[in-house]
């Protein structure tokens, strides 16, 4: 039997319907959890380049400020590419850019100019359009808790 993969947008409900009555159709469950390993991955060489505008206290930490915060699910599934993204294909840097700018705020990293993070994210760009995201801050309240409570356990 020849299977076929096809994206979301490709989904047509009658020919599923017709599959699953003939006994074809088949469901990859490990494709999300491959793609989500990615995204972690992804996002922890992204952010690495900033690792030495982390404050003298977290300088140490900042690896495992970041693993802390990939573990979750909830922030793997917010740095996720969404079905329509043109630019950020690989994890969403807007939402990463949100929590920087949440870290920043609570001193893991130092207040330097928006420009300066941005340069040594996106080096190839002269004008990135994520850096505007640095100051916007996390709008899911649960999210931006779960920051909060992660970076209070290494201020003790």
């Amino acid at each position: 039997m020849k299977l076929k993969r096809v994206s979301a947008d490709d989904i047509n409900l009658e020919l599923l319907i017709k599959a699953a009555r003939e006994g074809k159709l088949y469901i990859d469950c490990t494709a999300g959890a491959a793609d989500k390993d990615q995204v972690v991955k992804k996002v922890r060489a992204y952010v690495k380049r900033i690792d030495r505008l982390a404050t003298p206290r977290f300088r140490m930490l900042i690896d495992d400020v970041w693993n802390q915060i990939l573990t979750i699910n909830d922030f793997v599934e917010y740095l996720e590419p969404g079905t329509k993204a043109r630019k950020c294909r690989e994890f969403d840097k807007y939402n990463v850019m949100r929590i920087i700018g949440v870290l920043r705020e609570k001193n893991v990293y130092e207040p330097m100019s928006d420009r300066k993070y941005s340069a040594l994210l996106e080096p190839e760009e002269k004008e990135s359009p994520y850096r505007r995201y640095l100051g916007m801050g996390i709008e899911q309240r649960q999210l931006l808790m779960e920051i909060r409570r992660i970076v209070a356990k290494y201020q003790l």
